[in-house]
């Protein structure tokens, strides 16, 4: 337990919530800014239904391979140093996103920010696990992963403004431009506990490949990817899909795009406040971490089920509102499921089980953005969503089936003996 200075610890706990928020939220406006100019790229270089997919999909599919590599480098790396290249790496990207002449090089430009995108979450899940104790870190994660969605509320009037007065290029050069400001700040002041108070461990820490032999072979592991496989497609239909949508079926201009389309994703940020802050609050009343988060993924599953609704629905406004009601399920998901790596490991290989976890939930997103590509071109949306009311009932069924909840212990990598979480205090 390390508890050297409480007082400075309080302080570089909200400099390092406030440094991982702000991180998170440029990550999905430089995410979401493709999807905001979709129907504008349309006409600008010719991209119908099925080559949006592809370009979707060049992104999610080296995202998914980058998930896992990103975590295992994270904890190789240490948080410090390996978000902040990732950060430096992807707004380089975002940039070049202003150069792409066509379909090809807009699929690199993808591609080439996914590579540092997928930093983001296990870097994030990471720095809790180092400096939040287990009763804290739903809400710890809650409160990073309000980018998730404060990103996709400030893209489409952001973006939207800065193209219809100066282009689609400037749009994606402006918003690379953030990233490389916040790394400043980060390399500077972010340090680990065991920084801060100069520990040093009575052991030396496993193998890379023992560490990566207990993951792959964890069961527990594999239930919380499972579920991400399930649930993260309808997630990253939400992302890239939505304002596409909200275009086709509610005839939105690119201007209504950016004064609507932020709307349904502030019912996701409240989803990861209100996800975190529902299990924290079962496991201050004795309930084991495990347990407490699966009780929030239940509530969520049926509850994201709204967002089919939508295509009954003909009025752009109770369509929004049923959208956002899902919406906010699905980050209370995420936020959950996320959090639950750090309740079953130690820190030092938190990054990891998160990357191993994200590749099983990109590789969903592979084959969802695929057969949404074809559905929307050749049918219509409504097939899809009736899948993203079906995905997440059935991940949460393999996860409760897989991942038994009881104490919520780990595996101390110091001493290779099991013991009860404690706080970092």
């Amino acid at each position: 337990m390390i508890s050297a200075n409480a007082d400075s610890d309080g302080r570089m706990r909200r400099k390092v919530l406030g440094m991982l928020l702000a991180a998170t939220t440029i990550n999905y406006i430089d995410r979401q800014t493709l999807s905001v100019l979709a129907p504008l790229l349309e006409s600008e270089i010719g991209l119908n239904n099925l080559e949006y997919s592809y370009v979707v999909n060049s992104f999610l599919v080296v995202y998914s391979v980058m998930y896992l590599l990103a975590g295992g480098l994270v904890d190789r790396l240490g948080t410090r140093r390996g978000l902040g290249f990732a950060i430096l790496w992807w707004s380089a990207a975002e940039m070049l996103h202003g150069a792409a002449i066509g379909f090809k090089t807009l699929c690199l430009a993808r591609a080439l920010l996914a590579i540092g995108e997928a930093a983001i979450i296990p870097s994030g899940v990471k720095a809790v696990s180092e400096w939040f104790a287990p009763r804290e870190r739903g809400v710890a994660v809650g409160t990073f992963e309000i980018g998730l969605s404060l990103g996709p509320i400030l893209a489409p009037p952001l973006v939207s403004l800065i193209a219809l007065h100066w282009g689609w290029r400037h749009a994606f050069f402006w918003t690379g431009v953030l990233g490389l400001l916040w790394a400043v700040p980060w390399f500077l002041l972010y340090r680990t506990p065991k920084e801060m108070h100069s520990f040093k461990p009575d052991a030396a820490e496993p193998p890379v490949v023992a560490r990566w032999i207990s993951l792959l072979t964890s069961r527990r592991i594999w239930a919380i990817g499972i579920a991400r496989f399930f649930g993260d497609p309808i997630w990253y239909f939400y992302l890239f899909w939505l304002p596409k949508y909200l275009s086709e079926s509610k005839g939105l201009s690119l201007a209504a795009i950016g004064a609507f389309a932020w709307i349904p994703y502030v019912g996701s940020l409240f989803g990861g406040l209100a996800g975190g802050a529902m299990s924290g609050r079962l496991i201050a009343r004795g309930w084991d971490p495990v347990r407490a988060r699966k009780q929030v993924l239940l509530g969520s599953s049926i509850a994201a089920s709204a967002g089919v609704l939508s295509i009954y629905i003909d009025k752009l406004g109770w369509a929004l509102v049923v959208i956002s009601i899902a919406s906010f399920a699905l980050q209370c998901w995420g936020v959950n499921l996320d959090t639950l790596s750090s309740d079953i490991l130690p820190s030092e290989q938190v990054a990891g089980a998160v990357g191993m976890c994200g590749l099983l939930g990109a590789a969903g997103g592979i084959l969802f953005t695929a057969v949404t590509g074809f559905v929307v071109q050749n049918y219509s949306y409504t097939p899809i969503w009736i899948a993203s009311a079906l995905a997440y009932p059935v991940g949460l069924s393999i996860l409760w089936r897989l991942l038994p909840h009881g104490p919520a212990t780990r595996r101390d990598d110091d001493t290779g003996k099991a013991h009860t979480i404690r706080s970092i205090a």
